[in-house]
């Protein structure tokens, strides 16, 4: 039996979505709790954990060989950390991971993360090969969202799971069905994290459209009843929903200070007349804080492919829906994933893939080339369209993205726009000559989710506070800006933000 060192310190490796990023968060804080700290890299820490992503195969391969990097590092150091792997991956795979890492210490799956000091304590203890990853089978979902260090940016939880059952999904396996939080448990939720100094709250579930199916509406919110071009789902009258949500954030006193709300991640069938109404000005009935972004994926530009991804929605009806959204917010930045090479998909197929880009202008895409998840239902299709084929497309798909987001990018040259800094930019080559002395380039995603990037020779810290700057010039991947409103000078109505640090301990990969 391996003597374990004892755990005062953790390292935390995220792969994966936002929802992966709030549950590494999660893992922190209760370690944190614990009285552990956050070392700055894997071959300085006590407890290892990867938080892995199954979307798709590369993802787990990523997860599973980084297991591997970190057994030998701790092997040729003589250390012995405790390892452990959570998410998606520990939730599908389970007792197999100790077959292909028999190094691993403990699994747990995406509704156990509460148990992480427990399993800490049992393998302290001696043992090992230990799995939590049972569902959580009850229908009522409540949450309280923890955040590790002082942020002005959280992942708020406020639903699980998916109903959609999409062909070629692991999702609905991995994290269950949908089930919601009530309306004003978010909202008192929000309130704590306001109260931290939290500014702008990113929504998440794996289809927030949505939320709220099977919670009464007891408050009588408006809008009471949601209507969709595409087909009518989702939450039924009575119910609370996602549109009902946002306008109660926006409503209530004590999230005064929040500025921006974002939200993560939706699908077409549940994106009502309502939610698109949200994103008008607050003088035609719009929301002051809903962020003019929008992630909608749409997965194929095709059809018969998406009548085969069992997407059950027309293009027709997702082009009409970005229609009306761009007519009511001209400034809203738009993005999507997009799978090439999905089973069947022909040439014809993928252009019209390429057509939607043309037609819609996306900000950002996420494309990915298909690969088959053991378990659904695409996977029993034959997978015939060639690796090689794949790659291709792949590769004009992202070309062609990168052509329309340089024009897109390009036009914002010359405009005035906000930003909330996250910190210092990894590249810090905007610098030449004498700004190299003593100033920093700062980054941060403007109100439409565009990544921009600024100078300041300011020594005061920035990170967390809200700036304007000029955008002087652009990229198809960026906007670089220059700093007109200092917050150190002239914080909006007194609201100045206490200095935050940036995390130390999370790295994430997609």
């Amino acid at each position: 039996m391996s003597q374990k060192r004892q755990a005062k310190s953790f390292y935390v490796k995220t792969f994966g979505c936002q929802m992966n990023v709030a549950d590494s968060e999660r893992m922190m804080s209760l370690l944190a709790e614990q009285g552990m700290t956050a070392a700055p890299s894997a071959d300085q820490a006590d407890v290892i954990l990867i938080n892995g992503c199954t979307v798709r195969e590369k993802a787990v391969h990523k997860a599973v060989s980084q297991l591997g990097v970190y057994h030998h590092e701790a092997k040729g150091s003589q250390r012995a950390p405790i390892i452990g792997i959570g998410g998606c991956v520990g939730q599908l795979e389970k007792n197999a991971l100790f077959k292909r890492a028999p190094y691993l210490d403990f699994v747990f799956g995406t509704d156990t993360i509460d148990n992480l000091p427990e399993m800490l304590s049992r393998v302290a203890n001696g043992e090992r090969h230990i799995v939590y990853a049972d569902f959580d089978k009850s229908m009522d979902y409540s949450t309280e969202t923890k955040v590790y260090g002082a942020k002005a940016q959280a992942f708020v939880n406020i639903m699980k799971g998916c109903d959609k059952y999409c062909t070629y999904c692991i999702v609905p396996f991995t994290r269950g069905k949908e089930k919601s939080r009530t309306i004003d448990e978010v909202l008192s939720d929000l309130a704590r994290l306001v109260a931290t100094g939290v500014r702008e709250i990113t929504l998440l579930g794996q289809n927030v459209n949505s939320f709220g199916k099977g919670n009464p509406n007891t408050k009588n919110r408006s809008p009471v009843e949601l209507h969709n071009r595409i087909g009518k789902v989702g939450p039924r009258e009575g119910e609370e929903n996602f549109p009902m949500l946002l306008r109660a954030i926006e409503e209530d006193p004590r999230l005064s200070k929040l500025r921006w709300i974002r939200f993560t991640s939706s699908h077409p069938l549940d994106f009502s007349d309502e939610l698109i109404e949200c994103y008008a000005p607050p003088e035609k009935g719009g929301l002051s804080k809903l962020a003019p972004h929008l992630h909608l994926p749409v997965q194929s530009g095709s059809n018969a492919v998406l009548q085969k991804m069992g997407r059950h929605h027309k293009i027709e009806g997702y082009v009409e829906q970005m229609d009306r959204l761009r007519e009511i917010c001209p400034d809203v930045g738009l993005s999507t994933d997009l799978i090439v090479g999905f089973p069947t998909e022909t040439d014809a197929d993928f252009q019209q893939t390429l057509d939607l880009l043309d037609r819609v202008q996306y900000d950002n895409i996420y494309a990915f080339a298909y690969s088959p998840r053991p378990g659904t239902r695409a996977a029993k299709l034959q997978d015939d369209v060639p690796a090689a084929v794949k790659n291709e497309r792949l590769n004009i798909l992202l070309k062609r993205q990168l052509e329309i987001a340089e024009k897109r990018y390009a036009s914002r040259i010359g405009r005035e726009m906000e930003l909330l800094v996250e910190g210092q930019a990894r590249h810090q080559n905007l610098l030449h000559g004498a700004d190299a002395t003593n100033s920093k380039v700062w980054t941060g995603h403007t109100p439409c989710g565009r990544v921009c990037n600024f100078i300041s020779d300011s020594p005061r810290p920035l990170i967390g506070r809200f700036v304007r700057v000029k955008i002087t010039a652009a990229t198809s991947l960026s906007l670089t800006g220059e700093l007109v409103h200092d917050p150190f000078e002239a914080e909006r109505g007194g609201d100045a933000l206490p200095p935050l640090s940036e995390p130390i301990s999370s790295e994430i990969v997609r």
